[in-house]
């Protein structure tokens, strides 16, 4: 607003404005003085100091607090936090905040971690790189020795123990909300019982050649589990359907739970035996074979005994050749309620020498499926490791660039002498790869006696 045509500044003025010196030797108007200012100009040419004011007697000043900042302000701050730690320690401040931040709306949903299987975690950065390696805090009866993470689904994770002896398999299995350390323990995936109402039965396999054998309350079992999926959290509806795959002394199996069963439904057979990845997709497994090349679907049903597989059927793949390259591997990942197969194509030089990655769309209502190759994820990424794989709204954060897929892969492999984890990123819009992950060191990925630890994403929902 223009000081000469003030209302306000016309009415305290009684006459040109004190020019008072500017920096750099220029002049300005100063603002219009106040009436205590020329009250006490009329009675002395030199007014008396102002001295601070000083609190009544008996009254302390008063002092702001963090807890007074506005809930508005807060739920604000919030939607510009996309890791989930940092939105951890803003809620930890005080109940005033924990309260507002709950309140105000909900901010999209925070960046993946990733958790390595010591149950340490690293968080993802909008800018693409990874934060330092902090620990999840376990529950006092989780923390024994051999525990390690399998899986993951939004906020929960899979935990199982080793028993001592490698040879016993796992000794306990559970799953727990990484922050609120909630605990639903499952049926221990090795047994030997003597149990009385076994149920099995063999089913052929449509399509193929082969069959599959499944066992309820089985007698006795032994399962090492290297991966396991999530229908749903397991605090849902109580419908939640629990899928793991178990590599024990070159035996593979396919093991299937839901709450109310107290044994696993464990399956074996030959297309189980040389998996490439695994995926629970409206209320059936998918399964691929790195042998034949094949996709897998278990059709899944539920009795008095609890859940046992109902059919299997063999698709078959036809994916598009690849010049010089003389391997693959895949990955099976939901996006938009729909199947997506990330195929890595590799050369002679295995990781070192990457042809090309293709994604391809898959549909689900023809015979054979049908792969459609797709070059745009919508704004979204995807990670990828190998105990848990999915797509993550990416354009809803400034700075984090969509098209993405984040690899942190190497196969399921727990031996010794297998080769480090490959952490790279691949752009869909230019074909072209860049290193990821660099500050997670190989160390970090190894236990303490040398062998590999699979690292699974973690995406929270809160």
């Amino acid at each position: 607003m223009d000081r000469d045509t003030s209302t306000v500044a016309r009415g305290r003025r009684r006459g040109p404005p004190l020019p008072v010196r500017a920096p750099h030797g220029r002049w300005r108007d100063t603002p219009p003085p106040s009436v205590a200012w020329v009250q006490a100009r009329r009675s002395t040419e030199r007014p008396p100091a102002t001295e601070p004011a000083r609190p009544s007697a008996g009254r302390e000043p008063e002092l702001l607090s963090w807890a007074d900042l506005p809930a508005d302000i807060l739920g604000l701050v919030v939607g510009r936090l996309p890791r989930v730690d940092d939105r951890a320690r803003l809620r930890s401040v005080c109940r005033a905040w924990r309260a507002a931040a709950r309140v105000h709306g909900r901010p999209p949903s925070p960046l993946p971690l990733l958790v390595l299987s010591d149950f340490s975690f690293s968080a993802f950065c909008a800018d693409g790189a990874m934060a330092d390696v902090r620990r999840i805090p376990l529950p006092s009866r989780e923390m024994a020795a051999g525990v390690r993470c399998v899986g993951s689904f939004h906020g929960w994770l899979v935990g199982v123990q080793l028993n001592k002896g490698r040879y016993f398999g796992d000794g306990r299995c559970f799953l727990m909300n990484a922050f609120y350390q909630d605990v639903v323990r499952l049926p221990p995936p090795s047994v030997n019982t003597h149990s009385l109402d076994a149920y099995s039965k063999s089913l052929p396999i449509a399509n193929g050649s082969g069959a599959v054998q499944c066992t309820v309350n089985g007698a006795q079992y032994v399962m090492s589990f290297c991966k396991v999926v999530l229908s749903s959290s397991p605090d849902h509806d109580g419908k939640c359907i629990v899928a793991a795959v178990s590599v024990h002394r070159s035996t593979a199996s396919l093991a299937l739970w839901r709450p109310g069963m107290t044994s696993w439904c464990v399956c074996q057979g030959g297309c189980i035996s040389k998996f490439s990845d695994i995926a629970l997709y409206q209320g059936k497994v998918y399964m691929f074979s790195k042998v034949t090349t094949n996709l897998f679907v278990f059709d899944i049903s539920e009795d008095e005994s609890g859940l046992m597989v109902s059919g299997v059927e063999r698709c078959v793949t036809e994916l598009s050749e690849v010049r010089d390259s003389y391997g693959q591997r895949w990955n099976i990942v939901e996006w938009h309620g729909k199947l997506l197969l990330v195929v890595i194509y590799l050369g002679l030089e295995g990781w070192r020498n990457i042809c090309k990655i293709g994604v391809f769309e898959v549909d689900l209502s023809t015979n054979p499926f049908r792969f459609t190759e797709i070059n745009s994820l919508d704004g979204d990424c995807i990670f990828i490791s190998p105990c848990s794989s999915n797509s993550f709204r990416a354009c809803l954060y400034e700075g984090v660039e969509d098209d993405l897929i984040y690899f942190i892969d190497g196969g399921l492999n727990h031996s010794r002498n297998a080769s480090p984890f490959d952490k790279f990123v691949y752009n869909m819009r230019d074909g072209t790869l860049a290193p990821f992950a660099v500050e997670i060191t190989d160390d970090n990925l190894r236990a303490p006696d040398g062998n590999l630890m699979n690292p699974t994403w973690l995406f929270p929902c809160e």
